[in-house]
């Protein structure tokens, strides 16, 4: 699904929810801080985290061999540009409350390998933020995510075939990853190997011993398939997996997983990433003890400040997803985090307006007593749109309650030149979409650009003009009944 609700029309729904809440508001925040250990008394999401990628990672302007889209991309600038861009990343997160930054390919021997991870992480911990690994347990490479070194997953599959995954055919089990430089075929683990299962959780412990500074992982057992061997059959049970990832997988892997994370480090943060929003049908796996008794008693042993990661995108537009909506039993007293696509070449385009998204997914976390909240963070605030979404983030996570019109007011305003000018870029923003209206926008901003005498507020409607103006000039000329050009998800499980 793309951007094919109207964006007015959502903003409209948002705002009339929002008003709504904002009544009850004394009395939700007192029912869900009275049941939510995670929730503090000040009525805020305390935690918030950017989400990216180290190939499409463009803190910086201009730099050849930058990507806007892709999964599986080589990386493509020079080694030099990673630690760069991840710099600039952290110094406006330690200035803006944002208390993390994930990485997909923080490993890579092309940048640097160990040593710039260590430059990364330390950089971050002088900042008051954490760098945090990204990892898959069974494919997308491990902890080491591209290289030679013995914990690259792609070299020990290489080495040991026979733990590699099965098609329902007995063929090795490989996954095709569509990016945008070439498809890259990555092998998948089975989870039912006990020398895979070693090797996994012995590279945990060592990336953290390698690596002191590193602040958390998110770890994944893989959303790209599922083996079918007869001892993962038997270990799932008779149930046929429609999707290309298993809940049960995760239950059985995460509790010792954490274990081999916290042997090395005490004060990791750890991210169990489900793929799922909690109230999916495949996460009624959490609340079933009949049939999960051994692998929920596990989870419940594991250490209670545990994140356990959700995502939401869907869920925002098709309203399946109520203020007040309750997590899984099993895992109430963790910590939770809820993510999302917004901005992003997933879900929008990277640099579009999401905003009231945004403020969704922190006003239904808040309800939800979801302690955090995870957002993309690969575009550079230059782009007015990005930075506007990042300090939403913030907002809405400190305000979980307040309303699109009081995040104009509080912190567009003051950047824009003022209240009108916040109540602009509201309406003018999402034109994006409806490239008719770009004209009458960007005449607009013409008309009260010589009246901007700050000169960042000025870059600002410049980008912005600019953002409208590069659509509606697609559409100009796609005239001749082609489709433009348009973001939508790379992957049906996003």
């Amino acid at each position: 699904m793309g951007y094919d609700v109207s964006r007015r029309g959502f903003l409209t729904d948002a705002l009339a929810v929002g008003a709504t809440a904002a009544v009850a508001g004394c009395a939700e925040t007192a029912a869900i801080t009275a049941t939510k250990p995670h929730i503090p008394g000040t009525g805020k999401i305390p935690y918030r985290v950017f989400w990216t990628w180290d190939n499409t990672m463009n803190w910086s302007e201009n730099v050849p061999g930058a990507q806007d889209s892709g999964i599986g991309n080589p990386y493509t600038k020079t080694g030099d540009w990673f630690v760069r861009d991840y710099c600039r990343s952290i110094d406006w997160c330690a200035a803006h409350g944002i208390d993390a930054v994930g990485t997909v390919g923080l490993l890579r021997d092309c940048h640097g390998g160990i040593d710039s991870a260590r430059r990364l992480c330390g950089y971050a911990r002088e900042k008051g933020v954490r760098v945090y690994l990204i990892s898959g347990l069974y494919t997308y490479g491990g902890v080491y995510y591209e290289g030679e070194s013995k914990w690259s997953m792609i070299r020990f599959f290489r080495e040991h075939p026979e733990c590699v995954g099965r098609q329902r055919d007995g063929q090795p089990l490989q996954y095709c990853q569509k990016g945008h430089h070439g498809d890259v075929r990555d092998l998948i683990g089975c989870p039912s190997s006990d020398l895979l299962n070693r090797y996994v959780l012995d590279s945990l412990e060592w990336v953290f011993k390698a690596i002191p500074e590193l602040g958390g992982i998110q770890m994944e057992t893989g959303d790209t398939r599922v083996c079918w061997c007869d001892r993962c059959r038997a270990r799932r049970g008779d149930k046929v997996i429609e999707e290309g990832m298993s809940v049960e997988d995760m239950m059985a892997m995460y509790p010792a997983a954490v274990d081999a994370v916290r042997s090395a480090s005490s004060d990791a943060w750890i991210m169990c990433e489900t793929y799922h929003h909690f109230n999916d049908e495949p996460c009624r796996a959490f609340s079933d003890p009949a049939a999960h008794a051994e692998s929920l008693a596990k989870i419940a042993a594991m250490p209670k400040d545990v994140f356990w990661q959700w995502k939401c995108d869907r869920q925002l537009f098709d309203g399946t997803w109520r203020f007040g909506d309750l997590l899984p039993a099993a895992l109430d007293g963790f910590r939770h985090m809820m993510r999302a696509h917004s901005g992003t070449q997933w879900w929008g385009g990277r640099g579009a307006w999401a905003v009231p998204l945004v403020r969704q997914q922190c006003r239904l976390s808040y309800g939800s007593g979801i302690c955090g909240v995870s957002l993309f963070g690969e575009v550079s605030p230059y782009a007015a749109n990005a930075e506007f979404n990042y300090l939403a983030l913030r907002y809405f996570a400190d305000n979980p309650l307040a309303t699109l019109k009081e995040f104009g007011r509080d912190v567009m305003a003051p950047l824009l030149g003022g209240d009108e000018f916040a109540e602009k870029w509201i309406a003018y923003a999402p034109y994006q979409n409806d490239t008719a209206k770009v004209p009458e926008a960007v005449e607009d901003i013409s008309c009260f650009l010589p009246s901007i005498r700050d000169r960042e507020a000025l870059r600002r409607w410049l980008w912005l003009a600019n953002h409208l103006s590069s659509y509606r000039w697609n559409d100009d000329r796609f005239r001749d009944g082609r489709k433009r050009p348009k973001y939508t998800n790379i992957s049906p499980l996003v």
